[in-house]
């Protein structure tokens, strides 16, 4: 799979979400890359956390309850001391819309953003949204996967 090490590792909103409630494949997969990384090579991004607070905060498949304010923090309690945050600016977004002939902002804004700290790999469960960055491995939440290309 991977062409080259896999040192700092850029995690997608949608594995936040899916970990915070609860998805075993997607809390297998942070807990990994976790024990693997630093919190110095493992981020995310305030773009990540605000769009999780709102996924958290509204109600979900499978007839899930939205969260309360004390529950959606206490789970970002328990996820984001395992990360170094990167901040959103609008050069960033601005960026974006320059990079690829993608209907797919948000995650062109998401790849800018892992960029800025050279990350080498994207984990996400929407691998076909970052398939036109050719600089960078893509992964889903496959624990085997994982635990053979991040050691």
């Amino acid at each position: 799979m991977k062409e080259k090490d896999v040192i700092r590792v850029y995690v997608d909103t949608n594995v936040l979400i899916n970990y915070c409630t609860g998805q075993s494949k997607d809390k297998a997969a942070v807990l990994h890359l976790s024990k693997k990384r630093s919190r110095e090579s493992l981020f995310t991004s305030s773009l990540a956390v605000v769009q999780t607070v709102s996924a958290l905060q509204s109600a979900g498949k499978n007839n899930r309850k939205a969260y309360s304010r004390e529950q959606t923090i206490q789970k970002l309690n328990k996820i984001l001391p395992k990360f170094t945050l990167l901040d959103l600016t609008e050069s960033d977004i601005t960026e974006s819309f320059a990079l690829v002939d993608s209907n797919d902002i948000e995650d062109c804004v998401h790849y800018v953003i892992s960029q800025k700290r050279h990350c080498d790999a994207i984990v996400t469960n929407d691998k076909k949204g970052f398939d036109k960055f050719k600089n960078i491995e893509v992964y889903g939440t496959d624990i085997d996967i994982l635990k053979t290309d991040i050691q």
